[in-house]
Parts: structure tokens; C-alpha cells; sequence
């Protein structure tokens, strides 16, 4: 792997978010052209940043260790939605978190609290999903993004797991138990419920975006 500073990796990685937002953006807009409604993209944006925010704490966690370098990388991608906050909103204030306090949890308490994060983000997910691939299947060009059937949700997932690879370099050479922890739940957030709404067309059932069936992640992203 090339070596990047510190800012690089932080640069790249907002250039993914950017991609991203300007994605998500760009198919809201489609979404209100097909259906006349007022969908508000802040509201699909802050659901992207808490799955995002789900996804990179699962890396943070695999190797046990989340480090003040991890804690500020995850910090960055909370400009429209805070998971925290949300945990804490679901649970009606009982459970009330900071990455500070998740970082000194006992591995077995954090590993926990990645399990169950599909759980709690389970509405949000589906919410995030169902207005965009309402017209995923739609050739549509809006700005300088253009998407085509079936791309959108890999368009998605890549920046994701651009941005959960740059993470897992942030601090240390990234391991494949990282690398497979991003694509597994980026599967388990929203992977999952896309390929639930489009069965039977060209995504099928699927495998996360990346990785067919069997196949192990080499620990290597292309930053």
C-alpha cells in the first residue's frame, strides 16, 4: 500500500463523503421529480450518516481497540446525523453514549454493542433505502451525477467502504478483520434491505457489493 499522512487519508476520505452526499443528493431529487413529493434529502443524508457512523465504529471495534485517532476519524461524519444521539433518542435517554466512553468499554461490552447496531438502526435503514431504490431502475442524470439501473446502491457502498478502508489505515496498517467488519455491516445496514426491495431483479438476493460468495476480503483497498 502507498503511504499516506495522516491528512491524506482524512482528505480522501471526505472526498468519498462528498461523492457520496452528492449521490444521495442527486437521487433525492429524481425521487421528488417521479413521485411529486417533498422529500426532504437532510432527513436521508442524516441517515446515511448514522449507518455510516454504525459501519465505521464496527471497524474501530474489530481489532478491540478504539483509538483517539479512530474516535476523531468518526467524528468528522456526523454533519447531518449523530448516532449517539439517536441511541440515545431510541432509548429515551437510558442509554446515553460518547465515543470517549465507547472507547473504554470492555471488548466483549463493545463487540455487544456492534452486534446489535443492525437492531437498533433497522428503521433508519429501511427508511434510508426505500425512496432511492424506488428509482434505482430509472436511467437519471441530475447535476453531474448520473446513475443507472443498478449502480446506485454500489456507488453507495463503495464510498462506504473507501471510507471504512481509509479508517482502518488512520492509525495502523489495516487488517482483514477490519476490512471484512465494514463489508459485513454495511450488508447488515442497508445491503440488505435494498436487495429485499429489489428481489428477483438484477441485484438478486446478493452478496455485499465487493465481495462474492466465499470469497475473503485481502485486506487491501484502493485508496
Amino acid at each position: 500500500m502507498v503511504e499516506f499522512d495522516r491528512q491524506d487519508i482524512l482528505d480522501k476520505a471526505a472526498e468519498a463523503y462528498d461523492h457520496a452526499e452528492a449521490t444521495i443528493r442527486a437521487m433525492d431529487s429524481v425521487f421528488q421529480s417521479v413521485t411529486g413529493s417533498n422529500y426532504d434529502a437532510e432527513l436521508t443524508l442524516a441517515q446515511f450518516d448514522m449507518i455510516l457512523q454504525g459501519v465505521l465504529l464496527s471497524v474501530a471495534l474489530a481489532d478491540g481497540v478504539f483509538s483517539p485517532l479512530e474516535q476523531d476519524f468518526v467524528r468528522q461524519f456526523a454533519m447531518h446525523g449523530d448516532l449517539l444521539e439517536y441511541i440515545k433518542n431510541d432509548s429515551n435517554s437510558s442509554v446515553e453514549l460518547t465515543w470517549d466512553l465507547i472507547a473504554g468499554l470492555p471488548e466483549d461490552v463493545a463487540a455487544g454493542l456492534v452486534s446489535i447496531l443492525p437492531k437498533v438502526l433497522d428503521d433508519q435503514c429501511e427508511s434510508f433505502i426505500y425512496p432511492l431504490a424506488a428509482v434505482d431502475f430509472t436511467y437519471s442524470q441530475v447535476g453531474n451525477v448520473i446513475t443507472t439501473p443498478g449502480e446506485f446502491l454500489q456507488s453507495i457502498e463503495a464510498d462506504m467502504i473507501r471510507i471504512a478502508g481509509l479508517l482502518a489505515f488512520v492509525d495502523s496498517d489495516g487488517t482483514d478483520e477490519e476490512i471484512n467488519a465494514a463489508v459485513a455491516m454495511i450488508y447488515e445496514l442497508e445491503g440488505k434491505h435494498w436487495r429485499e426491495i429489489l428481489s428477483g431483479r438484477s441485484l438478486g438476493p446478493g452478496t455485499p457489493a465487493g465481495l462474492e460468495s466465499g470469497e475473503e476480503s485481502d485486506g487491501e483497498i484502493n485508496l
